[in-house]
Formats: structure tokens, C-alpha cells, sequence
């Protein structure tokens, strides 16, 4: 059963290192870009951590492999020790998300306007990017409301004007012009609910796959001690 578990885990961790090496490798794209709306955390650590966590989960995954097939006490122990205290981890970082999970929604607001300051900059290719996405994937504009546009630094240069990606058809050339007097070919609904919805269900989809990954570890860890005790009592009769 250790090895059943076991085996589960170090595939868990080339799940995990797998997702951090896709998002690195992916960071000129536009899902690499998402993260660069909002400044509440620093998001660019996310796939190293999720490499460095793949790297030590296999580690210590094989050690448990090999310990259990060769009943070895050493190696066992071993994982114990380092299987412990990444579940801990685990624990903390999950209570951690929740926690904090009200102070990233409240300052997601100020994040966003700060961030659509900085569309069309130079320099800010990839915020540029991320905000023409969202604009399209939930078919919003602006911040609480496409009005936000018109208080940008971008308006200073664009009057009475929003993003081409807030239109409902792209094709029309001047579907982002004299929005004042007509606003009936953008979206009018602001991006601030629609992304504020989406980081929710991600941090549940994390979280969830966090605790399934701790049960794994706990199911190991039970079956670890119990192994080792069964191992320490036949080399006890042994020696008897």
C-alpha cells in the first residue's frame, strides 16, 4: 500500500513540475500575461515553486518507493521526516490562501485601475495583451465599468474612446469611437466581477488539488510507520 500511494505522489510530482516548466516555457503568451494585472502577490513565483515542490515531491516519493521495496528502515524514516513536513506546508499554505483570500478580492480593484494605466505603454506589452484578452474572453471593458477608460493615462491620447477589444465586433473600424454618445457596440459591463469570479474558482481548484495531495501524503505516512513497525518487529524476532 505505501508503494500504491506512493506511486500516486511521484506522479502528482511530475504533474506539478510539469504545469510550473509549461508556464515558464509559455511566458510571451497571453495566459503567461494574466498575471500581470494585479500587484497583491507576486505571481511570477508561482512556477518556480511549482517546480521546486514537483522536484522535491519525486525525490521524496522515490525514496518511499524504494524504501518500501527493499523494507528498508532508513529510507523509510527518511520520508517520513521529509513527507512530514511538506504536508505541514501544504496545511499552512492552504489555511494561508483562504485567509488571505479577502485581502487579494479587496485590493483586486485598485490593482486593475492601476494596471490599465499602463495599457499601451511602452514597455507594457504583455499588460496590453492580458487586458485585450479579458476584454474578449468575458466580454467586458474597463474596471467597475468601461467609463474607467476615460480616467486613464491611454484617454489622455484616445478622448471619448475605449480599447478596440472592448467591441462587440472587432471588425467595425470605429466601434470604439464617441463612446459618450454611443455605447451600445462595446461592453458595457465591467472586468472587475468577471476576474474577480475566475482567481475564486481557480483558488478552489488549487486548493482542492492541494488537500487531494495531502491525503495522499497522510495515507503514506500511516502506511510508512505502520511498515516500519512491522519491519522493526520481525528484525526484533530475528535478533531474539
Amino acid at each position: 500500500m505505501v508503494f500504491f500511494f506512493n506511486l500516486l505522489f511521484l506522479l502528482a510530482g511530475c504533474a506539478i513540475f510539469a504545469i510550473g516548466v509549461w508556464i515558464i516555457s509559455s511566458k510571451d503568451e497571453v495566459a503567461g500575461d494574466y498575471s500581470r494585472l494585479t500587484g497583491t502577490i507576486n505571481y511570477k513565483t508561482a512556477p518556480i515553486l511549482c517546480i521546486v515542490i514537483g522536484i522535491v515531491t519525486v525525490i521524496v516519493a522515490f525514496l518511499a518507493c524504494c524504501g518500501a521495496l527493499k523494507e528498508s528502515q532508513c529510507m523509510l524514516g527518511t520520508y517520513f521526516g521529509l513527507v512530514t513536513a511538506i504536508f505541514c506546508l501544504e496545511v499552512t499554505a492552504i489555511v494561508l490562501a483562504y485567509v488571505y483570500r479577502e485581502r487579494i478580492e479587496k485590493n483586486l480593484h485598485g490593482d486593475i485601475r492601476s494596471t490599465m494605466n499602463e495599457y499601451h505603454l511602452s514597455g507594457h506589452d504583455a499588460v496590453t495583451r492580458a487586458i485585450d484578452e479579458i476584454h474578449r474572453d468575458f466580454k467586458c471593458c474597463g474596471n467597475a465599468q468601461y467609463r474607467d477608460w476615460f480616467e486613464t493615462k491611454w484617454a489622455k491620447t484616445h478622448p471619448d474612446m475605449v480599447p478596440r477589444s472592448c467591441c462587440k465586433d472587432p471588425s467595425d473600424s470605429k466601434c470604439n469611437e464617441n463612446i459618450s454618445k454611443d455605447p451600445t457596440k462595446i461592453y458595457r459591463r465591467g472586468c472587475y466581477m468577471f476576474v474577480k469570479k475566475y482567481l475564486s474558482n481557480n483558488l478552489h481548484v488549487i486548493s482542492g488539488f492541494g488537500i487531494w495531495i495531502a491525503v495522499i501524503q497522510l495515507m503514506g505516512i500511516i502506511f510508512a510507520t505502520c511498515l516500519c513497525c512491522h519491519i522493526r518487529t520481525i528484525l526484533s524476532e530475528d535478533y531474539a
